[in-house]
């Protein structure tokens, strides 16, 4: 009987780079690479900002039931690029927390503003990036590990989780 390893769920900030890490990560690890954003697109038939639309609660549960349902029934190792608020949101958080390997990819906001720019239509929360990444901040810091992701190539952030994970 194959034991089935823990889930790694990168969070972070929008832009922090947690789906141009993930896909790397799962590349490096020879695991399956999801994207949660995808995931509930696909799951609900209807983009982010549609979803969105109807309130961000309703957004968190759809988000929380779709990962609920990633972590249920995915039967390989899985590298999960989450979204940038599914952390903040207490059932997604614990779920997280209890049942992957968290990583935060901290990225400082100067970095993320010139990754992404001022406004992106597919990010609804973005127009308050200033208060939402403080308030965020210290929510992305209960992960169980931390990556500085400003200005690094994106090799060598793999190699430091690598590393810090002791798989390779």
């Amino acid at each position: 009987m194959q034991l089935k390893l823990k889930p790694i769920a990168l969070t972070g900030f929008m832009g922090s780079g947690k789906s141009t890490v993930g896909k790397a990560l799962a590349r490096r690890l020879g695991w399956k690479f999801i994207d949660l954003d995808a995931s509930i697109v696909q799951r609900y038939g209807k983009s982010i900002p549609e979803i969105f639309a109807s309130g961000e609660a309703a957004f968190r549960e759809a988000e929380f039931q779709t990962l609920e349902a990633l972590i249920r029934e995915e039967k390989e190792p899985v590298v999960i690029a989450l979204g940038g608020g599914c952390i903040t949101h207490s059932p997604s958080r614990e779920l997280i927390l209890g049942k992957c390997t968290s990583i935060y990819l901290h990225a400082s906001l100067d970095c993320i503003r010139r990754r992404i720019g001022d406004s992106d239509s597919n990010r609804p929360l973005f127009s308050n990036a200033d208060k939402l990444y403080a308030e965020r901040e210290p929510i992305y810091q209960l992960a169980e590990i931390s990556v500085e992701t400003d200005e690094t190539p994106v090799y060598e952030i793999v190699d430091r989780i690598v590393k810090i994970l002791e798989v390779d």
